[in-house]
């Protein structure tokens, strides 16, 4: 299970903010070198691409960042550290989810924004494609209609939300199939427990 969530934390698969990017990071530390010493662990011993999303690889101070954060877990043994790494994946608001990179036009602009597309089995995320902070969350039992052409995608929330979410997209057929299962699987559970007075 480690070295799934390790994979999907580094691919991008469940995008993360770049605390908690640190903060796996501090923990794969941990797993890979044992407690931190000072004279062993300094800035530039990490190749920052087999312990951080491509994404962060750039960002200021990340290496400084990890070791510090990388002190704090001595005396973690590496079955602990490799338990609370998955654990801390599993807690992510974004474990479970199917992504999408979608194009989203904004108030006031012609110039498509990409975004991130999400489903889960209960609800649709929309998150900012750099920073992956998750913009805004619909549950599933509120979307009443969704379409997919050729290159868009579009949701209908009813009276949820006054307006329709659309996105320009290739992979509408996939999004809109995810959706469809997700909701036929929502609508036999709230069935069977009508049926049986659950």
């Amino acid at each position: 299970l480690y070295e799934q969530a390790k994979e999907q934390i580094l691919n991008g698969t469940h995008p993360v903010e770049i605390e908690k990017a640190i903060t796996f990071a501090a923990y794969q530390v941990q797993i890979q070198f044992g407690d931190h010493r000072d004279e062993k662990h300094k800035p530039g011993m990490l190749e920052l691409r087999e312990f951080l999303p491509i994404s962060f690889m750039k960002a200021k101070n990340v290496e400084k960042k990890i070791l510090a954060e990388h002190k704090t877990l001595v005396g973690i043994t590496e079955i602990d550290a490799k338990y609370k790494y998955v654990r801390l994946a599993r807690s992510l608001s974004t474990f479970g989810v199917h992504f999408f990179l979608v194009k989203e036009k904004q108030k006031g602009r012609a110039k498509l924004v990409p975004r991130l597309l999400g489903v889960t089995k209960d609800c649709v995320l929309r998150l900012d494609e750099n920073t992956k902070a998750i913009l805004k969350t619909w549950p599933l039992t509120k979307v009443r209609r969704w379409a997919a052409a050729p290159h868009v995608f579009t949701l209908d929330f009813g009276d949820y939300q006054d307006q329709y979410y659309s996105v320009q997209t290739t992979e509408g057929e996939q999004i809109s199939a995810l959706i469809a299962g997700y909701i036929d699987i929502i609508l036999k559970r709230r069935q069977r427990r009508e049926r049986f007075g659950e």
